[in-house]
């Protein structure tokens, strides 16, 4: 069975609530969301983008299986913690997350900017400013928008009336579409390449405002990763980068 057949059975198993886990014959269970250069599903359920060839690069090289699901991140985050997910890509590291998860990287770094509509743009000079405009901003539940953030988002004391939560990145779009949000919390890279091939973007501009800039790595459920795989995982990592395929991922991307 290819993978694109596995990808369709293990969606269909997690919407019905089925839990698929990493078995003995070393197959693991990769989270992916169809959206922008990350990750992208094309018409016959094959996966591409940078994420997809990061995590093939890594398996390919500790010689596992593997199969790809699509799952929203705040909900994937959770999978990862219990178990129903081996494996997610581009994550930030945070203590909270190093109770759960083994850490692998970096990959790369991550650029978090605020995006707004062209016809309605906003002066943001700095964080603060993201908490004092005429409507809220719209970010992802349990997303990682860095320390100066997150330090500031503990201290607002009123804050629904500053921010909104959005499930997926379609909503934070249909939300900024009809003026209901003043703009949203994304990955640079991820705007850059729906400017440039998604019309829904069109109208999208980003403020000089850099939210957070740090890396993002591999993330390997506790759950379902013993400590020995999580070192033979950390060796395909370190022969991966010495042979220089990380760079030629990060180059095909643009992104060296």
């Amino acid at each position: 069975m290819n993978i694109a057949q596995w990808c369709c059975i293990s969606a269909l198993a997690f919407a019905s609530g089925y839990v698929v886990s990493a078995d003995s014959n070393c197959e693991y269970v990769v989270r992916f969301e169809d959206y922008g250069a990350q990750s992208k599903l094309d018409k016959a359920l094959n996966w591409h983008g940078l994420d997809v060839d990061f995590a093939k690069a890594l398996l390919d090289e500790v010689q596992c299986n593997y199969r790809f699901v699509s799952v929203p991140w705040g909900r994937a985050l959770k999978m990862l913690e219990i178990g129903e997910i081996d494996m997610m890509l581009s994550v930030s590291k945070t203590a909270q997350r190093m109770h759960y998860a083994y850490f692998i990287g970096p990959q790369r770094m991550e650029t978090i900017v605020f995006a707004m509509n062209t016809a309605k743009v906003f002066e943001v000079p700095n964080i603060e400013a993201l908490f004092t405009l005429s409507s809220p901003v719209a970010i992802q539940r349990d997303a990682y928008y860095g320390e100066a953030f997150e330090k500031r988002m503990v201290q607002e004391q009123d804050v629904d009336s500053h921010f909104i939560y959005v499930p997926d990145n379609q909503l934070k779009l249909n939300l900024l579409r009809h003026g209901r949000i003043s703009g949203f919390l994304e990955e640079k890279y991820n705007i850059l390449y729906q400017t440039q091939n998604n019309p829904d973007f069109m109208s999208i501009t980003l403020s000089p405002l850099v939210v957070n800039e740090e890396p993002v790595y591999y993330a390997f459920s506790k759950r379902t990763i013993s400590k020995a795989q999580y070192h033979k995982l950390k060796e395909a990592f370190a022969a991966i980068k010495n042979s220089g395929k990380l760079t030629q991922i990060l180059k095909k991307y643009k992104l060296d």
